[in-house]
């Protein structure tokens, strides 16, 4: 099915309209990702906050970090008040892990990540980051000379993220197809509409020009289709104004060449040469009719003396 003008403009306008929308509906799941990821962060970062200020108080008294007592019971303590936080440690500068809610932990080295974050961010007194499994939150642990040496991170659980991701998803998908849709309706009837006008002034422009070029009406019934378009009407005037020219042209150069022609049998008829044709034809029958007499009379005399029958 072939479509018209006004469907091919609305086609394109709702094809511009849906690459808008889902970029506008990428761009939003983007955002909104990490908006919700910066207020969980800032959620679990006053719990970790707390823990820390607990954990200083102690070290304030000259107490190494190994060396702190009732650290695990405190973590404990945070871990079981939120269902989301799925475990928290305290790490040294060098990455071994001292403190854990889980005890097989204790020992271990945190992954490398997680300390280029920590030395990288120790200006900003926290640092965050998003795992496949799980969001990390962490702040650094001063001793009593202010001296960095080591820190806590906190994991909580991403279900709650990725599940109001999807959700958030949904709802933009239903919206996008419920915008997309209405939207293309209106602009189909309002290119059909605004552009009937226009599709029935570019019919009449190419009737118009194929009478133009067939020869089958005068300028004055070409006119009478009422196109409005300047350029158009300046167009049908010379085309007009180019054929009568040549209409022109061509009757003159058949009255040339009439005249050439009837010049050139007048000067093939003249007199003169009527005259001079007479004359050669004369000649030619005086030779004819000597020859003839020749071979009549001459011709058997001159056999008789000879002795020839």
């Amino acid at each position: 099915m072939k479509l018209g003008f006004a469907p091919k403009i609305a086609a394109a306008l709702a094809l511009v309209l849906v690459a808008g929308v889902t970029m506008t509906g990428i761009l939003s799941i983007y955002k909104f990702e990490r908006t919700l990821a910066n207020l969980l962060t800032s959620r679990f970062l006053f719990v970790v906050n707390d823990i820390r200020q607990k954990i200083e108080t102690q070290m304030d008294l000259g107490l190494p970090l190994v060396d702190l007592q009732g650290v695990s019971g405190e973590l404990d303590t945070y871990l079981n008040l939120d269902e989301q936080i799925l475990s928290i440690e305290v790490f040294d500068e060098t990455g071994n892990v001292l403190f854990s809610t889980d005890t097989s932990f204790v020992g271990d080295l945190v992954s490398e990540n997680w300390l280029v974050l920590w030395r990288t961010n120790r200006a900003r007194e926290m640092w965050s980051a998003l795992e496949t499994d799980a969001g990390v939150v962490g702040v650094p642990l001063h001793n009593n000379l202010s001296q960095n040496v080591g820190s806590l991170a906190l994991r909580y659980s991403r279900e709650f993220l990725d599940q109001s991701v999807v959700e958030q998803i949904e709802r933009l998908l239903v919206t996008a197809l419920s915008v997309v849709v209405v939207i293309s309706l209106f602009t189909f009837v309002l290119c059909t509409n605004m552009l009937k006008r226009t599709c029935q002034d570019l019919k009449n422009m190419a009737l118009a020009m194929g009478n133009i070029m067939n020869r089958e009406k005068d300028g004055d019934a070409i006119k009478e289709t009422q196109l409005r378009h300047p350029e158009f009407t300046h167009f049908s005037e010379k085309a007009f104004t180019a054929y009568d020219a040549l209409d022109s042209a061509t009757v003159e150069v058949r009255r040339l060449d009439e005249e050439l022609n009837w010049e050139t049998y007048s000067q093939k008829w003249q007199p003169r040469n009527l005259a001079s044709t007479i004359f050669s034809l004369s000649r030619v029958r005086c030779w004819y009719g000597s020859y003839c007499f020749l071979l009549l009379f001459c011709l058997p005399a001159r056999l008789q003396s000879l002795g020839l029958p």
